[in-house]
């Protein structure tokens, strides 16, 4: 089974594009999910230790806020490393279950792990190989301040929290880039997913 990492900046269009992988017959995974089950989920310990390390005041039976978590997380990075030191090492622990059960199935060719953190983490060299989705700057601004409800300043710092394009694309296999219109992105897709079809020999379910 062909493992492939896909990540991009926040309000890039990851989801979109690992949608279309999923109709290919790919199977995906999203780290952001495993993320929230890890963060929000029923562990009282982990949530007393993660609120602890950001100074909220729950105790180990009470439920994080997450938008207080968020714009917590967003505002200072000592506090966003601290949680990733708790967070990460569990999602990755459930994440690598999850591909060895999917790998053990024989069902799927491919996987496509889809994480905005790919490359800080170092995920990405865990992978055969790595799509960055991205969009200009102004495009992603405009879609973080419609689908958030924030100020653009607000969403220039959540998207200055985040590790620059230019250290995305470093690493990068292939590339989707969002900025155009819906259909345009589609087609760039599908282009992306005929080539790892072709560089990899798979057969799948492409999309007509």
């Amino acid at each position: 089974m062909i493992k492939i990492g896909l990540t991009g900046g926040i309000c890039s269009g990851k989801s979109f594009v690992l949608s279309l992988f999923e109709q290919v017959g790919a199977y995906t995974i999203k780290a952001d999910e495993i993320s929230k089950s890890i963060l929000f989920g029923d562990n009282p310990l982990v949530k007393k230790e993660i609120a602890d390390k950001i100074g909220l005041p729950i105790s180990s039976g009470s439920d994080l806020d997450y938008k207080n978590f968020a714009e917590i997380i967003f505002a200072d990075p000592e506090k966003r490393l601290l949680i990733n030191r708790i967070v990460h090492p569990r999602v990755k622990e459930i994440r690598n279950g999850i591909i060895s059960d999917v790998e053990k199935s024989k069902k799927y060719q491919l996987l496509i792990y889809e994480s905005a953190l790919l490359v800080e983490a170092g995920t990405y060299r865990d992978f055969d190989r790595v799509v960055v989705v991205y969009c200009n700057r102004e495009t992603q601004v405009e879609r973080l301040m419609d689908r958030d409800k924030i100020t653009r300043l607000e969403a220039e710092k959540k998207i200055k929290s985040q590790l620059p394009l230019p250290e995305k694309l470093k690493i990068a296999h292939y590339t989707v880039d969002t900025s155009g219109s819906m259909d345009n992105t589609y087609a760039m897709t599908l282009e992306i997913i005929s080539l790892i079809q072709r560089d990899f020999n798979l057969k799948l379910d492409l999309i007509k």
